[in-house]
Protein backbone atom coordinates (compact mmCIF):
# COMPACT_ATOMS: atom_id res chain seq x y z
CA UNK A 1 0.00 0.00 0.00
CA UNK A 2 1.27 3.46 -0.89
CA UNK A 3 1.57 5.62 2.22
CA UNK A 4 3.14 8.83 3.49
CA UNK A 5 4.04 7.09 6.75
CA UNK A 6 3.55 3.65 8.30
CA UNK A 7 3.04 2.90 11.98
CA UNK A 8 3.32 -0.54 13.61
CA UNK A 9 0.31 -2.05 15.31
CA UNK A 10 -0.97 -0.27 18.41
CA UNK A 11 -3.60 -2.90 19.18
CA UNK A 12 -4.31 -3.90 22.75
CA UNK A 13 -6.80 -6.63 23.60
CA UNK A 14 -8.53 -6.68 26.98
CA UNK A 15 -11.59 -8.04 28.73
CA UNK A 16 -14.28 -5.51 29.56
CA UNK A 17 -14.60 -5.13 33.33
CA UNK A 18 -18.41 -5.32 33.30
CA UNK A 19 -19.47 -7.55 30.41
CA UNK A 20 -16.44 -9.84 30.19
CA UNK A 21 -16.37 -9.62 26.39
CA UNK A 22 -13.24 -9.04 24.28
CA UNK A 23 -12.46 -5.45 23.34
CA UNK A 24 -9.64 -4.46 20.98
CA UNK A 25 -8.20 -0.98 21.39
CA UNK A 26 -7.08 -0.20 17.83
CA UNK A 27 -5.09 3.01 18.41
CA UNK A 28 -3.01 4.29 21.32
CA UNK A 29 -0.82 7.11 19.96
CA UNK A 30 -0.83 10.11 22.34
CA UNK A 31 -3.21 12.23 20.29
CA UNK A 32 -6.86 12.12 19.26
CA UNK A 33 -7.77 9.36 16.79
CA UNK A 34 -11.38 8.72 15.83
CA UNK A 35 -13.74 7.44 13.18
CA UNK A 36 -16.29 9.80 11.67
CA UNK A 37 -20.05 9.90 12.20
CA UNK A 38 -21.74 6.51 12.49
CA UNK A 39 -23.53 6.92 9.11
CA UNK A 40 -20.14 7.06 7.33
CA UNK A 41 -18.80 3.70 6.16
CA UNK A 42 -15.00 3.60 6.43
CA UNK A 43 -14.53 -0.06 5.47
CA UNK A 44 -12.55 -0.84 2.32
CA UNK A 45 -10.17 -3.45 0.86
CA UNK A 46 -12.95 -6.06 1.22
CA UNK A 47 -13.45 -5.17 4.85
CA UNK A 48 -9.80 -5.58 5.84
CA UNK A 49 -9.09 -1.85 6.27
CA UNK A 50 -10.88 0.96 8.07
CA UNK A 51 -10.38 4.70 7.59
CA UNK A 52 -9.99 7.04 10.53
CA UNK A 53 -8.75 10.54 11.37
CA UNK A 54 -5.80 11.26 13.67
CA UNK A 55 -3.86 14.30 14.89
CA UNK A 56 -0.46 12.60 14.95
CA UNK A 57 2.40 15.05 14.53
CA UNK A 58 0.09 17.94 15.48
CA UNK A 59 -1.64 17.79 12.08
CA UNK A 60 -5.02 16.30 11.19
CA UNK A 61 -4.72 13.61 8.53
CA UNK A 62 -6.58 10.61 7.13
CA UNK A 63 -5.28 7.15 8.07
CA UNK A 64 -6.20 3.54 7.43
CA UNK A 65 -5.78 0.61 9.79
CA UNK A 66 -5.58 -3.04 8.87
CA UNK A 67 -8.07 -4.62 11.26
CA UNK A 68 -6.15 -7.91 11.38
CA UNK A 69 -2.51 -6.85 11.61
CA UNK A 70 -3.11 -3.45 13.21
CA UNK A 71 -0.69 -1.75 10.81
CA UNK A 72 -1.55 1.93 10.28
CA UNK A 73 -0.84 4.00 7.17
CA UNK A 74 -1.14 7.75 6.68
CA UNK A 75 -2.98 8.65 3.46
CA UNK A 76 -2.77 12.46 3.46
CA UNK A 77 0.13 14.80 4.08
CA UNK A 78 -1.12 17.89 5.90
CA UNK A 79 1.51 19.69 7.98
CA UNK A 80 1.06 21.44 11.33
CA UNK A 81 -0.65 24.79 10.86
CA UNK A 82 -1.52 24.23 7.21
CA UNK A 83 -5.27 24.13 7.73
CA UNK A 84 -8.00 24.35 10.28
CA UNK A 85 -11.22 22.40 10.40
CA UNK A 86 -10.71 19.97 7.53
CA UNK A 87 -13.50 17.40 7.42
CA UNK A 88 -12.80 13.95 6.01
CA UNK A 89 -16.03 12.18 5.06
CA UNK A 90 -14.52 8.72 5.37
CA UNK A 91 -17.39 7.26 3.35
CA UNK A 92 -15.91 5.02 0.69
CA UNK A 93 -16.96 5.38 -2.92
CA UNK A 94 -18.47 1.92 -3.65
CA UNK A 95 -16.96 1.63 -7.15
CA UNK A 96 -13.43 2.89 -6.53
CA UNK A 97 -11.14 3.52 -3.53
CA UNK A 98 -11.85 7.22 -3.13
CA UNK A 99 -13.16 9.45 -0.33
CA UNK A 100 -14.12 13.11 -0.10
CA UNK A 101 -13.29 15.95 2.22
CA UNK A 102 -14.03 19.63 2.48
CA UNK A 103 -11.68 22.40 3.49
CA UNK A 104 -12.20 26.17 3.28
CA UNK A 105 -15.59 25.47 1.64
CA UNK A 106 -14.03 23.43 -1.14
CA UNK A 107 -14.58 19.72 -1.64
CA UNK A 108 -11.83 17.39 -2.82
CA UNK A 109 -11.56 13.77 -3.90
CA UNK A 110 -8.78 11.64 -2.38
CA UNK A 111 -7.59 8.55 -4.24
CA UNK A 112 -6.65 5.96 -1.60
CA UNK A 113 -4.32 3.99 -3.89
CA UNK A 114 -2.11 6.65 -5.49
CA UNK A 115 -2.82 9.33 -2.82
CA UNK A 116 -3.61 11.92 -5.49
CA UNK A 117 -6.02 14.79 -4.72
CA UNK A 118 -8.57 16.27 -7.11
CA UNK A 119 -10.47 19.53 -6.60
CA UNK A 120 -14.19 19.06 -7.26
CA UNK A 121 -16.24 22.07 -6.15
CA UNK A 122 -16.20 25.35 -4.27
CA UNK A 123 -19.16 26.76 -2.35
CA UNK A 124 -20.56 30.05 -3.70
CA UNK A 125 -19.89 33.24 -1.78
CA UNK A 126 -22.07 33.58 1.30
CA UNK A 127 -22.34 29.82 1.95
CA UNK A 128 -20.50 27.16 3.91
CA UNK A 129 -20.18 23.58 2.68
CA UNK A 130 -20.89 20.41 4.67
CA UNK A 131 -21.18 16.69 3.88
CA UNK A 132 -19.50 14.41 1.41
CA UNK A 133 -21.34 11.07 1.55
CA UNK A 134 -21.51 9.02 -1.65
CA UNK A 135 -24.44 7.46 -3.50
CA UNK A 136 -24.72 3.72 -4.11
CA UNK A 137 -23.47 3.92 -7.71
CA UNK A 138 -20.45 6.08 -6.83
CA UNK A 139 -21.39 8.74 -9.37
CA UNK A 140 -22.17 11.53 -6.95
CA UNK A 141 -21.18 12.87 -3.57
CA UNK A 142 -23.84 14.88 -1.77
CA UNK A 143 -23.28 18.09 0.18
CA UNK A 144 -25.32 20.82 1.82
CA UNK A 145 -24.76 24.52 1.39
CA UNK A 146 -25.65 26.58 4.44
CA UNK A 147 -25.99 30.34 4.52
CA UNK A 148 -23.05 31.99 6.27
CA UNK A 149 -24.46 33.38 9.53
CA UNK A 150 -21.09 34.17 11.12
CA UNK A 151 -21.71 37.91 11.13
CA UNK A 152 -24.79 37.35 13.33
CA UNK A 153 -24.22 34.10 15.25
CA UNK A 154 -21.11 32.70 16.92
CA UNK A 155 -21.06 28.92 16.47
CA UNK A 156 -18.85 26.02 17.47
CA UNK A 157 -20.95 22.92 16.94
CA UNK A 158 -18.09 20.63 17.91
CA UNK A 159 -17.81 22.15 21.38
CA UNK A 160 -21.09 21.49 23.18
CA UNK A 161 -23.21 22.75 20.26
CA UNK A 162 -22.51 26.44 20.78
CA UNK A 163 -24.92 28.35 18.53
CA UNK A 164 -27.08 25.28 17.85
CA UNK A 165 -30.43 26.77 18.93
CA UNK A 166 -29.60 30.15 17.42
CA UNK A 167 -28.83 28.62 14.02
CA UNK A 168 -32.11 26.70 14.10
CA UNK A 169 -34.06 29.86 14.92
CA UNK A 170 -32.37 31.83 12.12
CA UNK A 171 -33.88 29.62 9.37
CA UNK A 172 -30.79 29.78 7.16
CA UNK A 173 -30.92 29.41 3.40
CA UNK A 174 -29.85 25.80 2.80
CA UNK A 175 -29.43 23.76 -0.39
CA UNK A 176 -28.75 20.11 -1.18
CA UNK A 177 -26.21 19.75 -3.99
CA UNK A 178 -24.94 16.66 -5.77
CA UNK A 179 -21.49 16.72 -7.30
CA UNK A 180 -20.26 14.42 -10.05
CA UNK A 181 -17.31 12.55 -8.52
CA UNK A 182 -15.45 12.46 -11.85
CA UNK A 183 -16.15 15.85 -13.43
CA UNK A 184 -17.04 18.03 -10.42
CA UNK A 185 -20.22 19.18 -12.15
CA UNK A 186 -22.67 20.36 -9.48
CA UNK A 187 -26.47 20.35 -9.51
CA UNK A 188 -28.72 21.92 -6.88
CA UNK A 189 -31.46 19.44 -5.92
CA UNK A 190 -33.36 21.26 -3.18
CA UNK A 191 -33.50 24.63 -1.41
CA UNK A 192 -35.42 25.92 1.59
CA UNK A 193 -35.03 28.44 4.39
CA UNK A 194 -34.62 25.81 7.05
CA UNK A 195 -31.49 24.31 8.57
CA UNK A 196 -30.82 21.12 6.59
CA UNK A 197 -28.43 18.45 7.84
CA UNK A 198 -27.49 14.77 7.66
CA UNK A 199 -27.92 14.17 3.94
CA UNK A 200 -27.68 10.37 3.81
CA UNK A 201 -27.75 8.50 0.48
CA UNK A 202 -29.04 4.92 0.51
CA UNK A 203 -26.15 2.40 0.48
CA UNK A 204 -27.89 0.26 -2.18
CA UNK A 205 -30.30 2.49 -4.15
CA UNK A 206 -28.57 5.20 -6.24
CA UNK A 207 -31.43 7.72 -6.32
CA UNK A 208 -32.73 7.48 -2.75
CA UNK A 209 -31.68 9.71 0.14
CA UNK A 210 -32.83 11.08 3.45
CA UNK A 211 -32.10 14.42 5.04
CA UNK A 212 -33.23 16.18 8.18
CA UNK A 213 -34.46 19.48 9.49
CA UNK A 214 -31.79 20.17 12.07
CA UNK A 215 -32.24 21.77 15.48
CA UNK A 216 -33.42 20.95 19.01
CA UNK A 217 -35.43 17.76 18.55
CA UNK A 218 -38.44 18.85 20.58
CA UNK A 219 -38.74 22.07 18.53
CA UNK A 220 -38.12 20.82 14.98
CA UNK A 221 -41.36 20.75 12.98
CA UNK A 222 -40.49 17.56 11.05
CA UNK A 223 -37.13 15.85 11.42
CA UNK A 224 -37.03 13.07 8.82
CA UNK A 225 -37.42 13.69 5.08
CA UNK A 226 -37.06 11.36 2.10
CA UNK A 227 -36.19 12.42 -1.43
CA UNK A 228 -35.84 10.57 -4.72
CA UNK A 229 -33.31 12.45 -6.84
CA UNK A 230 -35.25 11.58 -10.00
CA UNK A 231 -37.94 14.11 -9.10
CA UNK A 232 -36.43 15.97 -6.10
CA UNK A 233 -39.74 16.31 -4.26
CA UNK A 234 -39.12 15.80 -0.53
CA UNK A 235 -41.79 13.98 1.47
CA UNK A 236 -42.13 13.62 5.24
CA UNK A 237 -40.81 10.32 6.55
CA UNK A 238 -42.32 9.24 9.87
CA UNK A 239 -44.29 12.44 10.60
CA UNK A 240 -44.19 13.83 14.12
CA UNK A 241 -47.07 12.39 16.13
CA UNK A 242 -47.37 14.58 19.23
CA UNK A 243 -46.28 18.06 20.28
CA UNK A 244 -42.79 18.06 21.76
CA UNK A 245 -41.88 14.65 20.37
CA UNK A 246 -38.20 14.26 19.48
CA UNK A 247 -37.13 12.08 16.55
CA UNK A 248 -33.63 11.66 15.22
CA UNK A 249 -30.32 9.87 14.67
CA UNK A 250 -31.78 8.34 11.54
CA UNK A 251 -29.69 5.93 9.45
CA UNK A 252 -30.16 3.43 6.62
CA UNK A 253 -30.33 -0.27 7.38
CA UNK A 254 -27.92 -2.52 5.50
CA UNK A 255 -30.56 -3.25 2.83
CA UNK A 256 -30.70 0.43 1.84
CA UNK A 257 -34.51 0.31 1.78
CA UNK A 258 -35.38 0.86 5.44
CA UNK A 259 -34.50 3.72 7.77
CA UNK A 260 -33.91 3.29 11.50
CA UNK A 261 -34.39 6.05 14.07
CA UNK A 262 -35.22 6.76 17.70
CA UNK A 263 -38.18 8.69 19.10
CA UNK A 264 -38.96 10.24 22.49
CA UNK A 265 -42.53 11.16 23.41
CA UNK A 266 -43.02 13.40 26.44
CA UNK A 267 -44.80 11.58 29.22
CA UNK A 268 -44.77 8.30 27.25
CA UNK A 269 -41.21 7.06 26.76
CA UNK A 270 -38.55 6.12 24.22
CA UNK A 271 -38.92 4.02 21.09
CA UNK A 272 -36.77 2.45 18.41
CA UNK A 273 -38.34 2.68 14.97
CA UNK A 274 -37.96 1.56 11.39
CA UNK A 275 -39.80 2.68 8.28
CA UNK A 276 -39.51 1.92 4.57
CA UNK A 277 -38.22 4.72 2.37
CA UNK A 278 -41.71 5.12 0.88
CA UNK A 279 -43.32 5.58 4.30
CA UNK A 280 -44.76 2.06 4.50
CA UNK A 281 -44.30 -0.71 7.08
CA UNK A 282 -43.56 1.54 10.03
CA UNK A 283 -42.64 -0.37 13.17
CA UNK A 284 -41.93 1.09 16.59
CA UNK A 285 -41.16 -0.74 19.80
CA UNK A 286 -40.68 0.75 23.23
CA UNK A 287 -37.28 0.61 24.88
CA UNK A 288 -35.90 1.74 28.21
CA UNK A 289 -35.83 5.55 28.59
CA UNK A 290 -32.59 7.18 27.45
CA UNK A 291 -30.71 9.44 29.85
CA UNK A 292 -30.16 11.62 26.77
CA UNK A 293 -30.58 11.07 23.02
CA UNK A 294 -28.34 8.15 22.13
CA UNK A 295 -26.47 7.69 18.90
CA UNK A 296 -28.04 4.47 17.65
CA UNK A 297 -27.05 2.14 14.84
CA UNK A 298 -27.83 -1.34 13.51
CA UNK A 299 -27.82 -3.40 10.35
CA UNK A 300 -31.50 -4.32 10.78
CA UNK A 301 -34.25 -4.13 13.42
CA UNK A 302 -33.15 -7.18 15.41
CA UNK A 303 -30.28 -5.74 17.44
CA UNK A 304 -29.46 -2.08 18.10
CA UNK A 305 -26.40 -0.44 19.65
CA UNK A 306 -26.29 2.91 21.47
CA UNK A 307 -23.81 4.99 23.47
CA UNK A 308 -25.26 7.50 25.96
CA UNK A 309 -24.01 7.45 29.53
CA UNK A 310 -20.85 5.44 30.15
CA UNK A 311 -21.52 2.22 28.25
CA UNK A 312 -21.87 0.86 24.73
CA UNK A 313 -25.25 -0.85 25.04
CA UNK A 314 -27.11 -3.51 23.06
CA UNK A 315 -30.90 -3.86 22.78
CA UNK A 316 -32.52 -7.02 21.40
CA UNK A 317 -35.89 -6.86 19.66
CA UNK A 318 -38.44 -8.99 21.54
CA UNK A 319 -41.29 -8.25 19.16
CA UNK A 320 -43.61 -5.93 21.05
CA UNK A 321 -40.72 -4.17 22.80
CA UNK A 322 -36.94 -4.12 23.08
CA UNK A 323 -35.13 -5.89 25.86
CA UNK A 324 -33.52 -3.83 28.61
CA UNK A 325 -30.24 -2.15 27.74
CA UNK A 326 -27.32 -4.56 28.20
CA UNK A 327 -23.66 -3.62 28.57
CA UNK A 328 -21.49 -4.62 25.65
CA UNK A 329 -18.51 -2.55 26.79
CA UNK A 330 -17.75 0.41 29.01
CA UNK A 331 -16.54 3.39 26.98
CA UNK A 332 -16.41 5.77 30.00
CA UNK A 333 -15.97 8.69 27.62
CA UNK A 334 -16.79 12.33 28.27
CA UNK A 335 -18.71 13.48 25.15
CA UNK A 336 -17.09 16.91 25.65
CA UNK A 337 -16.37 17.35 21.93
CA UNK A 338 -17.92 15.89 18.77
CA UNK A 339 -14.92 13.69 17.98
CA UNK A 340 -15.11 12.18 21.48
CA UNK A 341 -18.68 10.99 21.00
CA UNK A 342 -18.53 7.20 20.80
CA UNK A 343 -20.68 7.16 17.61
CA UNK A 344 -20.94 3.34 17.70
CA UNK A 345 -21.21 1.66 14.31
CA UNK A 346 -22.34 -1.95 14.06
CA UNK A 347 -20.05 -3.76 11.67
CA UNK A 348 -21.40 -5.98 8.84
CA UNK A 349 -23.03 -9.15 10.08
CA UNK A 350 -23.59 -7.61 13.54
CA UNK A 351 -20.48 -9.34 14.90
CA UNK A 352 -18.61 -6.29 16.24
CA UNK A 353 -19.15 -2.65 17.21
CA UNK A 354 -16.66 0.10 16.38
CA UNK A 355 -16.61 3.15 18.66
CA UNK A 356 -14.55 6.07 19.99
CA UNK A 357 -13.61 6.83 23.60
CA UNK A 358 -11.39 9.37 25.35
CA UNK A 359 -11.22 7.34 28.58
CA UNK A 360 -7.41 7.25 28.35
CA UNK A 361 -7.19 11.04 28.03
CA UNK A 362 -7.04 11.06 24.24
CA UNK A 363 -9.77 9.80 21.94
CA UNK A 364 -8.97 6.34 20.55
CA UNK A 365 -10.74 3.69 18.44
CA UNK A 366 -12.13 0.48 19.91
CA UNK A 367 -13.70 -2.66 18.48
CA UNK A 368 -15.95 -4.75 20.75
CA UNK A 369 -17.02 -8.31 19.92
CA UNK A 370 -20.75 -9.07 20.03
CA UNK A 371 -21.38 -12.42 21.78
CA UNK A 372 -23.69 -15.04 20.29
CA UNK A 373 -25.98 -14.82 23.33
CA UNK A 374 -26.67 -11.13 23.78
CA UNK A 375 -29.22 -11.91 26.50
CA UNK A 376 -26.38 -13.21 28.68
CA UNK A 377 -24.84 -9.73 28.89
CA UNK A 378 -25.47 -7.84 32.14
CA UNK A 379 -28.30 -5.32 32.24
CA UNK A 380 -27.25 -1.71 32.59
CA UNK A 381 -29.73 -1.16 35.41
CA UNK A 382 -28.16 -3.98 37.43
CA UNK A 383 -24.51 -3.06 37.14
CA UNK A 384 -24.12 0.67 36.46
CA UNK A 385 -25.10 3.16 39.12
CA UNK A 386 -25.39 6.91 38.44
CA UNK A 387 -22.33 8.98 39.34
CA UNK A 388 -23.17 11.35 42.19
CA UNK A 389 -20.91 14.38 42.57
Amino acid sequence: MKSFETYPSEKRVYTDRISGIKVTQLTSFLCNSYHEYFTNNGLWQNGREYLFISDRGNATNLFTINLESGEINRLTDYKPGEHRGIYFANDINPVRPEVYCYENDRIYAYDLTDLETRFLYQAPEGFHLHGGLVGADGKYTYITLQEDLSSRIYTDMGASYIGFAETFEAHPDCRIVRIDTETGKAEELWQENCWIGHVNPSPTQPTLMTFCHEGPWHLVDQRLWFMDTRDCKPVMLRPRKVEGEGVGHEYWFEDGLRVGYQAHQPGVGSFFGVINYDGSHEQEAMCVPFPSPDHVHSVDFNLIVSDSGRAIKLYKNLGDRFDDARVLAMHDGSFFHQFCHPHPRMMPGARQVLYNSNVTGYCQLYLADIPEDVMALPKVADVIKPIVS
